[in-house]
């Protein structure tokens, strides 16, 4: 048995990051691919496959806990709630191997597990994770984008577009700005 375990949400400059660990319950009847190397509308034509065929279980790290313990903890602390919430869900997934994205992870939990970098491109569970995981994280940035319209969530998730740069530029920050991430570390606190 195999859970994928990946995170989508490192790199934009507000929002959540969001983990995800996955085991198929059947085989994928489709190439699977990284996140990254599919359109949105792509992730969500195949969610609700991995979600009707899998097990899994979302771990998240607010903005406010990212900026507690930096992003790289943050996404410790995302993986391994994700990970617990799987074997709560389907406890025989306590003898399976995770395979983690990247190449380093921490944890308390007593798990056989292996950190392969661009796992996301080569195992077919880290990449279904990924999709889950982005696919959940864009649909946080679409309800912070109704919360804070002005901020244009909906349109770049939280990444640092040029859009989101001008945005920063122009308006106090919202409680979803990463406060340590640059260029929201140079605002003044209003």
């Amino acid at each position: 048995m195999i859970v994928g375990v990946d995170e989508a949400g490192r790199g934009p400059l507000a929002g959540d990051v969001c983990a995800c660990a996955l085991h198929l319950i059947v085989p994928v009847p489709f190439a699977v691919k990284d996140s990254k190397e599919l359109s949105a509308s792509q992730r969500e034509r195949i969610f609700p496959w991995l979600f009707e065929n899998s097990v899994l279980c979302l771990g998240v790290a607010s903005p406010k806990e990212i900026d507690g313990v930096n992003i790289l903890n943050a996404t410790m602390l995302a993986f391994n709630r994700a990970i617990e919430g799987i074997i709560k869900k389907m406890p025989s997934l306590k003898s399976a191997k995770f395979i983690i994205d990247g190449n380093i992870f921490r944890t308390n939990l007593d798990i056989d597990y292996t950190c392969i970098e661009k796992a996301d491109k080569k195992i077919k569970e880290v990449s279904c994770a990924s999709i889950v995981a982005k696919v959940y994280r864009d649909y946080l940035m679409n309800v912070a984008d109704f919360l804070y319209p002005i901020w244009g969530f909906g349109r770049h998730k939280g990444y640092p577009t040029r859009e989101h740069f001008s945005l920063i530029e122009k308006y106090p920050l919202s409680p979803l700005h990463r406060k340590n991430f640059f260029p929201c570390n140079l605002k003044e606190p209003k």
